[in-house]
């Protein structure tokens, strides 16, 4: 090269891409969730051996915080409750992510240029998985709102009481990320029979593992 080239135009600019990595719920994985739904998430040993015994391995996970991972690949968090990502919103360029990573794990798929509108229907797509087992949700709300780190949003949760706990269905912020990106995940966690459900601004903090 020439010491007068100068690079033409976008030649050093990082491109930054949206995806979407999904992991999806299937039949037989939504039907080992309700059962984990029906246990006493007070006692962490009665919970894990229930997860090893479905065959989820506590091998190592995608983060460090990875308590199991089942046969489909999805990492699963929490000791006093199950926090499962499915599904993963983010942006792919850059210093900070150069590499599609939920994408490359295995058993996930991602796409490329994807938007929310693909998030939302992933997500739309797993509640009505579980709406085929259990009926339609008790608790079906959308929030509107913003968050300084991913702009405006639109999340819908849905909810059903099992035997004492709560399963729900929805999005929040990845941790993994510092809160730049979303996934929505199935969480289940002790929730009385007669407390109320949490309004759809208040489901972002009450997911926590």
């Amino acid at each position: 090269m020439s010491e007068d080239h100068e690079p033409e135009h976008g030649e050093d600019e990082m491109v930054i891409e949206s995806y979407v990595a999904e992991c999806r719920i299937d039949a037989e994985l939504a039907d080992q969730l309700i059962g984990l739904a029906d246990l006493a998430w007070s006692d962490p040993d009665v919970t894990g051996r229930a997860m090893r015994d479905l065959g989820w391995t506590a091998d190592e996970g995608p983060t460090d915080e990875t308590r199991f991972v089942t046969t489909a690949g999805h990492a699963v968090y929490g000791d006093y409750c199950l926090y499962l990502p499915f599904v993963h919103y983010y942006m792919v360029g850059g210093e900070l992510w150069p590499d599609d990573f939920w994408g490359s794990q295995p058993g996930w798929s991602s796409q490329r240029d994807a938007g929310r509108q693909d998030f939302e229907a992933c997500v739309d797509a797993a509640i009505e998985r579980f709406a085929e087992c259990l009926g339609p949700a008790e608790w079906d709300v959308r929030t509107e709102g913003r968050n300084i780190s991913i702009g405006s949003y639109s999340w819908r949760y849905a909810a059903w009481r099992r035997a004492g706990n709560i399963l729900v269905v929805g999005p929040t912020l990845d941790g993994y990320s510092y809160s730049q990106d979303e996934e929505a995940v199935v969480y289940i966690s002790e929730f009385a029979p007669d407390r109320p459900f949490p309004a759809a601004a208040d489901f972002l903090n009450f997911m926590r593992f």
